[in-house]
């Protein structure tokens, strides 16, 4: 059992990959002790020669510290979030569907690297991106949140973390993370660019011996984030924190430098991007030599940074290039209670990440309830046939819950349109709450073997009669309610390739909801009327979405603010070196 150092969070698992663990700087002495200063000049000189270990204490501020320099902390939007989504469990099981880290990627499905977080850190971090999925529904895709995210946790606890990427998000004064595809496509092709501008002589031999640049430097950003040993890494966030996305360029071209002066790589006929990967994975120099070349490339601004990023947006949106479609769960919305008999806020919440993405920020509210309502058929058409898309409860005598998601207004089944008993589409699904939750989406959405035309019987998604209701066909029924809805049945159906929903096919119901949707935008608009103001009534509520403002206009100014940190002194440090520029062959 290894050593477990003191500064790094409970769920981080310490290996002997981490390096020494005894807070001791490399060079054998203790690291200095420092106030952490607001003036960001000397601030982004001190974090350059920092030789922290890996494990040092210094980073459970620092790197808060540096994050929010700029901005005022959002309160308790955190915790109120976290609790709103997960309830009063801090720390639910990994098997809790709510805190499925998959759930929350933000576009980044392949490169879901955790590092050093063992179970219990795993789910931290999905509280924490669900959270954070919640409070930003506006970021459409941004790959590098969850490696952010994860590295943030080794350090700090996720309420930190939650104010430190809201931070970096919101950041006015250097970029950090794209937040739509374009950005970072453009971000990404930048370095090709780059590549054969600084490091001329290792792109020259790369684009004639491979003939596909773009192919090799197609992952040039994991070359970092998941090749690199956590020990550079770590040291090389050290500096992104401080100094933006361009700190990535900069170690990608000294890894290109590095790996020009590896032996007998000239000539090779190997997968140059397989070949470059494995090198980082073992790369021959410490962090501070890394660092060292990194930051030899003089003329690498950003001003020169941007020129490339804005042609090569601009080339995308003429292509007409789109992200790749993934199949992708809703986010996590904070439902209002609905007074729901039959499922809990907790199982509601997992219901709604069933749902297609359109319908995963709207809330749910109550349209018809038999305890309330009846068990008439015509009373229930006459509460829900109008809403656009419903979800059916149904809560059985022998306490088994079960439903549906129905695509289309019941009232479509009057329409003169229509020219079969059926209707609805491919978005319905069936799914069971207890005693197991589980989802069965439409047949014609799933991984199928046989790639024949679905036939007729696999596309009865829904049929409503003065006499019946009925959901999913083909040699059977999924849910079928008689006149009188409080007797039923359940069968596996073609349309839905479901068993039986009930344990015992023929089922009487205890009480049976169906619930529709309202758009937050509306809620919204009804409540700011009659909202306290948190600013003036401390009584009221925190708001839970807070848009983070730079506190300071001016970059690199001092302001005369310290923060107490341990009692650290901040020693002075020589201006950054001017290495020649790299001359290419």
């Amino acid at each position: 059992m290894s050593k477990r150092s003191s500064s790094f969070m409970p769920w981080v698992d310490v290996g002997k990959d981490l390096g020494n663990v005894d807070g001791t700087h490399q060079n054998g002495s203790s690291p200095p002790s420092l106030p952490l200063t607001s003036d960001q000049n000397r601030l982004k000189k001190f974090v350059r020669k920092g030789h922290w270990p890996v494990d040092h204490s210094i980073r459970q501020e620092l790197w808060h510290h540096i994050c929010m320099l700029n901005v005022v902390t959002a309160g308790s939007v955190y915790k109120e979030t976290a609790r709103a989504l997960f309830g009063d469990e801090p720390h639910s099981s990994s098997s809790d569907h709510n805190s499925n880290d998959s759930h929350q990627t933000f576009g980044n499905e392949d490169h879901l690297t955790t590092y050093k977080l063992d179970q219990s850190g795993r789910d931290e971090l999905a509280r924490l991106l669900s959270v954070l999925a919640h409070t930003r529904p506006e970021i459409s895709y941004c790959p590098l949140l969850h490696p952010m995210a994860s590295l943030l946790l080794h350090y700090m606890d996720a309420e930190r973390a939650f104010d430190c990427l809201s931070a970096l998000l919101g950041s006015r004064n250097y970029k950090y993370l794209d937040q739509s595809w374009v950005e970072f496509e453009a971000y990404r092709r930048s370095f090709t660019k780059l590549a054969k501008k600084f490091a001329t002589q290792a792109n020259s031999v790369i684009a004639k011996q491979s003939g596909e640049q773009d192919a090799v430097y197609q992952d040039w950003i994991w070359w970092i984030l998941e090749d690199l040993p956590f020990t550079h890494l770590v040291r090389v966030i050290d500096c992104y924190l401080m100094e933006g996305l361009k700190i990535f360029y900069r170690v990608a071209l000294a890894v290109l430098q590095l790996y020009k002066k590896r032996k007998g790589w000239v000539g090779s006929s190997g997968d140059f991007a397989a070949s470059i990967r494995e090198f980082t994975k073992a790369i021959p120099v410490t962090p501070e030599a890394l660092l060292g070349i990194c930051f030899q490339f003089r003329g690498l601004s950003r001003t020169v940074i941007d020129t490339y990023n804005t042609k090569f947006k601009l080339n995308i949106r003429e292509e007409g290039s789109t992200a790749p479609v993934r199949k992708t769960n809703g986010i996590a919305a904070v439902l209002n209670e609905v007074n729901s008999t039959i499922i809990t806020p907790k199982q509601l919440q997992s219901l709604w990440r069933w749902l297609p993405q359109r319908f995963s920020l709207m809330q749910p509210r109550l349209v018809f309830t038999t305890t309330e309502h009846g068990v008439s058929l015509n009373t229930f058409y006459n509460k829900c046939e109008f809403e656009e898309q419903t979800v059916l409860l149904i809560k059985t005598l022998d306490n088994e819950v079960f439903g549906a998601y129905l695509s289309s207004p019941w009232s479509t089944r009057n329409s003169r349109e229509q020219k079969t008993s059926y209707f609805g589409n491919g978005e319905s699904f069936l799914f069971t709450v207890t005693p197991t939750e589980q989802h069965f989406p439409w047949v014609g959405l799933s991984d199928r073997e046989d790639k024949e035309p679905l036939d007729v019987a696999s596309q009865l998604f829904m049929r409503g009669t003065r006499n019946l209701v009925s959901i999913g066909g083909g040699e059977g029924e999924g849910i079928h309610l008689e006149n009188d809805i409080s007797e039923g049945w359940s069968e596996s159906c073609k349309t839905f390739n479901n068993p039986p929903l009930a344990t015992n096919s023929r089922f009487q119901s205890e009480i049976i909801e169906v619930l529709a949707f309202q758009d937050v935008g509306h809620i919204a608009v009804e409540t700011s009327e009659t909202q306290s103001d948190p600013a003036t009534d401390p009584a009221a509520d925190p708001v839970i979405e807070t848009e983070t403002e730079p506190a300071i206009d001016t970059v690199g100014e001092p302001n005369g603010e310290i923060s107490t940190v341990d009692s650290i002194e901040l020693k002075e440090v020589v201006a950054e070196e001017s290495p020649p520029v790299d001359q290419g062959p």
